[in-house]
């Protein structure tokens, strides 16, 4: 038996580290499974929480790879889920990186944290669950009664290049409810024309933007008729950047849902293909099978419930789907 534990090397940085047992009682400790540069990395911080390794099966070249997930804590941490796809040295009981820098699974800011996983006994799928932290002050959380929340399940695999691929586990196509609209090769104006009779705080999107002249291009959610509350999930295509505006998420003074957050996501002349879950408060995005975005939005308007295509320039919208999202109950 195998565990690992999150820690910290003072003045080294996080770690996980590794223990052995043969009765699952007595345990012995081999050593640092894995730790960070924090020179080079500050972010990483001084403490690591929640250590996961997921065997992800072999590469192209026949290589076994695994995934490593950490969320750091302490001063001075970016407190996200971190990873790095590698290999187990099962002699010396640790874990090679392919890549000295990690990646993020979730471009949101802090809503995306606190990971588990587990290997599905029944189809072999890689399974990651993390907490969406609701980042409200603690007056808000008080009166509303409850604070954070659950994320979607998640399917990781290795993908033929090499990448991390991240998917919304299929189980989840059983909360779909009525279809609100499929079409296919639409304008913008189009289907910004149908989507006005479709309102929803509980809703699951399937689209894929095709830009002509755009270089940003996204879809806005939980709008206001008026637009005054609207938040706007989109791609940089110059930047290479999967992006979150908040700063018209919400008009209530105290809430902190505010500004544009975001990170890296390489699509190489792909498509933009989103697929969206809205349920209430919780936002999640997931980018062409490569990159989360959950973020979490707190409008003070009960007629926040529109959606838009946008773009900074002429688009295509090849396919969209929506879909009531019905209650796991």
């Amino acid at each position: 038996w195998y565990a690992l534990v999150g820690s910290g090397i003072e003045g080294a940085g996080g770690a996980a580290l590794a223990f052995v047992s043969k009765d699952m009682l007595n345990w012995t400790y081999k050593g640092p499974f894995f730790q960070a540069d924090l020179q080079k990395f500050p972010y990483l911080g001084p403490i690591w929480e929640l250590p996961v390794l997921l065997p992800l099966g072999a590469d192209k070249q026949g290589e076994s790879k695994h995934l490593l997930l950490v969320s750091p804590v302490g001063e001075g941490a970016d407190v996200e889920v971190f990873y790095w796809i590698g290999r187990l040295d099962k002699e010396e009981l640790s874990f090679i990186p392919d890549q000295e820098e990690p990646e993020l699974i979730d471009v949101g800011d802090f809503h995306f944290t606190g990971p588990s996983g587990m290997v599905d006994p029944k189809t072999g799928r890689k399974i990651i669950f993390t907490i969406a932290q609701g980042d409200r002050t603690a007056e808000l959380e008080y009166q509303s009664g409850w604070a954070h929340n659950a994320g979607l399940p998640l399917s990781v695999y290795l993908r033929d290049d090499g990448r991390l691929g991240i998917e919304p586990i299929q189980e989840l196509q059983s909360l779909r409810g009525a279809k609100r609209l499929s079409i296919q090769d639409k304008t913008m104006a189009e289907t910004n024309d149908l989507l006005r009779g479709i309102k929803g705080d509980m809703l699951e999107i399937l689209v894929e933007l095709e830009s002509v002249q755009a270089k940003q291009l996204g879809i806005k959610v939980r709008c206001t008729p008026d637009g005054k509350e609207q938040t706007l999930l989109y791609y940089d295509k110059v930047e290479g950047k999967l992006l979150v505006d908040r700063t018209k998420t919400t008009l209530h003074p105290r809430e902190k849902c505010k500004g544009i957050q975001g990170g890296r996501l390489d699509l190489f002349g792909e498509n933009l293909k989103l697929h969206l879950f809205l349920d209430r408060s919780m936002v999640e995005a997931y980018a062409n099978g490569l990159k989360s975005l959950t973020t979490r939005v707190y409008p003070s308007r009960r007629d926040a419930l529109g959606l838009e295509i946008w773009g900074d320039g002429e688009l295509v919208v090849r396919s969209m789907e929506v879909w009531d999202m019905k209650s796991i109950w």
